[in-house]
Parts: C-alpha cells; structure tokens; sequence
C-alpha cells in the first residue's frame, strides 16, 4: 500500500491520518536506515540496517514509536496508527521480529504482485558482478587528495568566482558609470553652448543686413552672453576669446578682458598648461573641442577645483565661445558612489562567503556521504549475497527464459546442482504430476515464454532424494536492463502468525460448528501445508469469538480441537509415507495438549506408546515409531507449535516406549515419589490418546491407578507438593507481583497452577480418565467430593483467571501470536483489581482441601 492509503484507513478508522507515522515507518531503510544504524553506532540489538522493513514493522517497535511521536499524538493513537499500518501490510497480523528471523513470514515491500510497471535492478552483468563482490574495492576506501578532487571542483570555482565579480564591479562598473556622469556633463555644457553660439549668429545676421555695425553687433551679442547663467546657483556662465588668443569677455575674470592669453596658466595648474591657447589650437583643428584644467571656484579666486571646459568656434568674427562645468562634484559623486560599492559589495561578499562556505561545506558533506555510501554499496553486495545465499527460502532469477542465479539455500532445499537447475527438463522432475502441481507447471512453462503474470502457487517438490517438500512458489516481475524477467521464490510452508483477514460469518457463538468447519477443512486437507492454511483460520476465529464474548471454555475447546485435528492428519500423511505401523500404538498428548488448556500456538508435549514385542523387534519397532513422531513433530513446529524446551516429546526415546517400558517408569516416580521424581512425572499424569489405540492409555492409566492403591504414600508426597507452590496473596491479602522495567505484573499461568495440580491429584486418586481440568471438577461434584457451590465456585476462578489471559493477550498482542501470561496491574481497572484479588484469595481452598485430604490437617 501507498502511505496516503495507509493514511487514508485510519483516517477511516480513528478519525487522524497520520502520514508522518506511516513515513517514518516505512521510509526507513530506503532513508534513513543505514544513518540511524551508524548514528546508534549499533546499540540497537540484533539490528542489521539491511533487513529492510523488519527493524519498523514488527511489535517491538512500538516502543520506539512512543518516543518518537509522544506530544505529537496521543499514546492510543500512536498505538492505532502503528498496527493498523502493519495489518494493512500483513493481512491483519503484526509480526515480532522473531517471526522473520525463523523465517516463519516474509517481510512486504509495498509491490503488488500484478503491478503493470516492471522494477528495473541490475543488468544481467551487473547482476553477475553484484554477486561476486568488489574486486577493487580498497579504491574505493583510498581518500583522493583535497586539491585534486573536492577543491578542484568546488573550492577553487567558487572562489575565482567571486574574485572576477568583485573585479568586474571596480573595473568595469564604476568606470562605466563615471564615464556616463561625464558624457551627461560634456552633452549639457555642449548644448548650453549651442544656445549662447546662436545668439551670436543672431547678431552676426543683424550685422550682415546693415542693421547694426559689426562693432555694436560684437558688442550687443558679447553682452547678451555675458548676462547669460545657468547651474544650481546660477553662477555658471560663458566666456569669449579671439584667435589670439586674447580675452574678449570673461564675467568673473575682469582682469583678463583685453588680455593676450598665450602664456596664461592657472596657478594651480601644475602640469603648466596654457589653458587658451588649448581652445584656441581645438577650436583651429575641429571647430570645436573639450578641456579639463584646473580654475577657480565659481566667484571664489581664492579656491581653484577640476573643471572641464567646451569651446566652439565663430568663424564670422574669429571668436571662440565656451564654457565650463567643475567636475569635482563628478569626482566627488563617483567617490561617494565607490563608498557605497565597497560598502555594499562588502556586504554582499561578505554573503556570499558565507553562502558559499555554506555550499562547500554541504558539498563536503555529500561528497564525504557519497563515498561513504559507495563504500556502504560495495559493502552491501557482499551482506545481501550473504542474505540471499542464508535465506531460508529458495530463489531463481530468470532472465527471458534463461536462468541466471540460484542460490545455495534451493540447491540444499532440492539437491541439484545449479547447472542441473539451468535444464528446463528439471520443473517436470521437481514437481510431479499430481493435480495440485498442475497449474504451477503451466505457470512455470509460460513465464519462460514470457506469457505470464506474477502469481502464488501451492505445490509439492520432489527432492533428489525422493522427499516431498509442501512449498509456497511465488513469481513476480523485474528488469534486468533491456531483459524483462522474474524472481522466483520457493518458500517452505510453514504455520502463518497471521489471522488472514478470513471472515467468519456464521453464528460466532456457535462455537462447536465452527470448530466443525475447521476440522473438516484439516480433515480433507492432502498435504501439510492444506492442513496449515486451515490452521491459519484459527487466530481470526478465536478473536472473533473473543469479541463476541464467548467463555473461555469455549475458547479452549476451539484451539484443542484444532489441534487434535491437526495431529490426526499429520500422523496420516506420516503413516502414508513411512508405510502402515508394526504394532498397535497410541500417540499421547501430555500436560496443557492433554487438558485441552492450549493457547493458539502452545508448545508440543507428546509422547508415543505400542505393543509389548518380542525383544529381538524393539529396537527396529522402535526405530519406525521415532521416525513417525520426527516427522510428525516436525510438520507441528511448521504448523506453529514449537518444540518442546524439555524435549518431551515422542521424538525423544525416552518418551516413544512400548507398554512394558511406560509401565516401568510410572511404576518408578510412584515408588520413588521425590520431590525430583514428581516434577519429572508431573506432565505425565495428565495424558490422552489422540490417535491410534485408546485401549493402550486406558491400560497405562489403569496400572497407574492400581500402583497407587498399593503406595498411598506416594499422594501424601504429592500432596506436599502441591503445597510447595506459594500463595498468589501475601500475608497482607495483597497480590504478590514481580516488577519489570517499572511495572507491576502477576503471572497468570502460575495463578492457575494451584488448580490444575488439585485436579490431577484428585483424578490420580479416583481413577478419573479425563484430563481437562473442568472435566475433572465436574466429576469429583458428581462424586459429591466437592459441593455443587464448590464446583461453581471452582470453575468461576479457573475461567475468570483463563479469561483474564486472553483478554490480556489480546490488549498486549492484538495478533494472538505470543502467550503473554504476565498482567499489568496498573492497567487494570481498580474494580478488576479488587476482583482478582478476591478471585486469587479464594484459590485457598484448594490447598485447604488437598491439605485436609491428604496431609490430616490444613498447612500453612
């Protein structure tokens, strides 16, 4: 699913989205895993970054999501979020960690198996290279030099840059920009010389028509243009000279009227030069011309600044015109202006090396990431052709209908060489003609053709040693370059952990049909792996029935029901393999298998018992019987039942004994009823035929029965037992807990061991057949050896502290996969509190009876 569904179904659900929840889950490895690992620098236990989703998509990591999102949401939202998202991922089922570990689930990633668009991977060469490893890889691991690589291409850049912008700005912007001031400048004095040029010709014009003398014309016209002004204060004004040079009219510099100018110089000008004659000579050689000097300051002698002057010649009248602007306000604007550059570009570098700093220092650090993740890539070939080749499931990658890789677990799986593997010939020996392999051929046939979509197929393959394996093969689309291709998976059926979402719409109160329907589907199942499909219904019924309300007794007699069913059937599909059995046998469920007192994935306690024979048979009858319960062990743990912790079970020879041996042993932790002996003995005395011969329990149990007839001592050493298991309640009526990592919690299997020692006690007693506790109770009410009061009263604690275990199972592992028999007590309500405590107080009367019973006198 994409995040926004995800998001969109607890939007449905909860009324929140929640989208950085399910980003946060699922962007972690493609992300941020392998950081979060290197910044954990591994104190995450048992965590590999390259187990994909397994680290984010399991129960324990609920915790870490607390953490994470705690003041964001609230803690049940946070909670809903979190499982909803893996439900959706995982047909209604949150695994542990330890389910993908044992390879009892496959991790999800979000494709779908008919999805149109095709993954593209490595090439087929590439593929062959990933799988080999790195050959060169230290060149990868060898720092190349700041200079030649990092600097070269980043460092370097970025500073040439910004020297050439800071250039360009001194060198070229500002002498631009000095040049335009002073071309403004040159084209206003140039047009105030037109203008004063043409009154001039106005007179000249007067002159010429006889309206004026030539003299009073010249003496009109120079007077005009003396009284002409212009500038911010009016004091820029227009001089003339003649050819000579000598001044005609000046308006400031009365002193120089009527002088010859040759050899004027300002007295600032210490380059010497003849300011007039510089007119004159410009005005001679292109009519008309610019100068800068130096002269004094508007009306002020006493100040001489940076002028520049424009003369244009009169060649009527032999006069020159012109004038003048100071340009030390030009000066002084470019200077202010160049302040203000320094300033601002001083700033503004001053950015941009931070900028740039900033970018350098970013580049590094991607740069530095980019050869720690090549390194990290390398690496990772050689860890996922680890995991490829350690996986517990089989793979081929088929490329247009070659096979290119295999790895080493299929080839272990089947027997063949990968080179036998590459032979098409092969699919027809691995997967026999029988119907159910039918459509895995065909699907096989087409997907070499290339005619095929992605599917999931139930099969039996036929190893080289002639075993049948029950398997799960999946195909699924990818791209190896320009070569469409497939992934095919040879998964071992194992016991699913998940509910399957499978509705049940029947009456869930009718507990009875559903089991039927359970039991009917194992019963008519053909292979193991049919047999835990149908096992595979059970977690969904069970929490259906949990909903509905139905009684623990209920509860436990759908789950021992199932499981019978289960052990039937794969004794049958044992017995079809190996051949029919030598001798009459029964294989005997022990303790919680026996009582029917199961949780939904409880361990095996099993043991085989047959026909007395002659010695000389033993060993050979034996040896048949072991290989039975090791393939019938086997085919429960990949059902979901694990295998024993003490090993009880009829794989070991200890417990797969002819009449004579289980006689002799019983006989012996009766006699010899030690403290030692009981507890060894203990799972024993609760028994039932499951399959095969009842007739040879009842045998079993009827020696039992008269052996303690003939030793009462043994039920008063047993009795004291019982006793030795200490009160729920301490001295102050208060519930005795065990605190873990902060929290208050009893353990509720232990609460319930009172109770399951006084019946067996009383059935060991009284020749009472039935092993389940309830059953057991009823009878000794039926016996009249406890009240009818009793008894409801009995039942009432039994069931109350078994409904108290699911319910718990269900708040703390909505998937029912773990036994979770340690209550928080703090999360109880208080009136469920004060319940459980007068519940657990009242357990007293069991050890008072069994203590008036079997002791003569109540025990403390």
């Amino acid at each position: 699913m994409k995040i926004s569904d995800h998001a969109d179904h607890t939007e449905k659900l909860f009324g929140i989205r929640g989208e950085d929840i399910h980003k946060w889950m699922d962007g972690f490895f493609e992300h941020d895993g392998v950081d979060h690992y290197l910044r954990n620098n591994g104190k995450i236990a048992d965590y590999n970054p390259y187990d994909h989703r397994k680290f984010r998509h399991c129960q324990e990591v609920l915790a870490e999501a607390y953490d994470e999102f705690t003041g964001i949401y609230e803690k049940r939202d946070i909670k809903n979020i979190f499982e909803t998202h893996i439900k959706d991922d995982y047909n209604g089922y949150i695994p542990t960690r330890n389910d993908f570990e044992n390879s009892m689930f496959t991790e999800k990633y979000h494709d779908s198996l008919h999805q149109d668009n095709w993954n593209p991977i490595l090439d087929s060469e590439e593929l062959s290279d990933y799988f080999e490893g790195v050959k060169n890889y230290d060149e990868y691991k060898r720092p190349n030099h700041f200079i030649t690589t990092f600097g070269m291409r980043i460092v370097i850049p970025t500073v040439v840059a910004i020297i050439l912008f800071v250039t360009s700005i001194f060198f070229v912007v500002v002498p631009v920009i000095e040049t335009s001031i002073m071309n403004q400048k040159r084209k206003m004095i140039k047009e105030l010389t037109v203008s004063a040029i043409s009154i001039a010709e106005q007179y000249i014009s007067l002159s010429k028509n006889a309206v004026l003398s030539e003299k009073d014309a010249q003496k009109r016209a120079a007077k005009e243009i003396e009284s002409m002004r212009y500038g911010d204060q009016h004091k820029d004004y227009f001089f003339i000279t003649d050819m000579t040079p000598r001044m005609i009219m000046h308006p400031y510099r009365q002193e120089l009227i009527g002088t010859n100018l040759n050899d004027y110089t300002d007295t600032e000008n210490k380059s010497g030069k003849r300011l007039f004659v510089e007119l004159v000579d410009l005005v001679k050689k292109n009519h008309e011309g610019y100068l800068e000097y130096q002269w004094q300051w508007k009306d002020d002698s006493s100040t001489s600044v940076p002028k520049l002057s424009y003369v244009r010649g009169i060649p009527e009248w032999g006069w020159v015109v012109g004038t003048g602007v100071y340009i030390n306000d030009v000066k002084e604007e470019i200077a202010r202006l160049k302040r203000h550059l320094y300033i601002t570009f001083l700033i503004i570098t001053f950015g941009l090396i931070l900028v740039m700093s900033y970018i350098i220092y970013q580049s590094h650090n991607i740069e530095a990431r980019k050869k720690k993740a090549e390194i990290l890539l390398h690496e990772a070939k050689d860890r996922y052709r680890a995991l490829v080749e350690t996986s517990n499931e089989g793979y081929i990658l088929e490329a247009e209908g070659k096979i290119i890789y295999s790895n080493q677990r299929l080839i272990r799986m089947i027997g063949y060489s990968e080179r036998e593997l590459h032979d098409h010939t092969i699919w027809s020996t691995l997967f026999p003609q029988k119907p159910l392999n039918m459509p895995v051929l065909q699907h096989l046939i087409s997907i070499f053709h290339g005619a095929a979509e992605p599917a999931e197929f139930e099969a039996q393959l036929l190893t080289k040693d002639g075993q049948e394996i029950d398997i799960i093969l999946s195909t699924s689309k990818i791209f190896l370059s320009e070569k469409k291709g497939h992934v095919i998976s040879f998964r071992p059926i194992t016991r699913k952990i998940y509910s399957g979402a499978i509705p049940f719409e029947k009456d869930v109160t009718n507990y009875r049909g559903l089991t039927s329907e359970v039991v009917r589907l194992i019963e008519e199942s053909e292979t193991a792996g049919s047999v835990v499909e149908a096992l595979n219904r059970m977690p969904n019924l069970i929490r259906t029935m949990i909903d509905a309300g139905s009684r623990p007794g209920n509860l436990r007699r759908v789950i021992g029901g199932a499981y019978d069913a289960a052990i039937t059937k794969f004794i049958e599909l044992s017995i079809e393999e190996l051949g029919n059995p030598p001798v009459e046998f029964s294989f005997m469920s022990m303790g919680s298998n026996a009582r029917h007192d199961m949780t939904l994935f409880s361990d095996q306690d099993n043991a085989i018992v047959f026909e007395d024979c002659a010695v000389g048979d033993l060993k050979k009858i034996r040896r048949y019987f072991l290989h039975l319960a090791e393939r019938v062990c086997k085919r429960l743990d990949q059902a979901g039942y694990s295998y024993c912790d003490g090993w009880i079970m009829a794989t070991n020879p200890q417990w797969c004994l002819s009449m004579t041996e289980w006689k002799k042993n019983f006989t012996h932790w009766i006699i010899n009823s030690s403290p030692d002996a009981i507890l060894e003995a203990n799972v024993f005395f609760d028994v039932r035929s499951t399959y095969g011969t009842a007739k040879l329990v009842d045998q079993l149990q009827q020696h039992v029965f008269e052996t303690n007839r003939k030793h009462e001592q043994f039920f008063v050493n047993y009795a004291k037992n019982c006793l030795s298991y200490a009160q729920p309640l301490n001295t102050k009526g208060q519930i005795k807990t065990q605190v873990n990592d902060g929290v208050r919690s009893v353990n509720l299997k232990e609460c319930l061991r009172p109770m399951e020692i006084f019946c067996r006690i009383y059935a060991l007693k009284y020749d009472i057949r039935e092993a389940n506790t309830i059953t057991r109770l009823k009878k000794l009410a039926q016996r009249g050896d406890i009240s009818r009061k009793e008894y409801r009263e009995m039942v009432y604690i039994f069931d109350h502290i078994w409904n108290l275990r699911f319910m718990n199972q269900i708040i703390e592992y909505t998937d029912l996969r773990r036994v979770n028999d340690s209550l928080d007590l703090d999360e109880l309500p208080q009136i469920e509190q004060e319940n459980l405590k007068n519940v657990l107080a009242r357990i007293s009367i069991f050890r008072d009876k069994v203590s008036r019973d079997f002791l003569e006198g109540p025990q403390n």
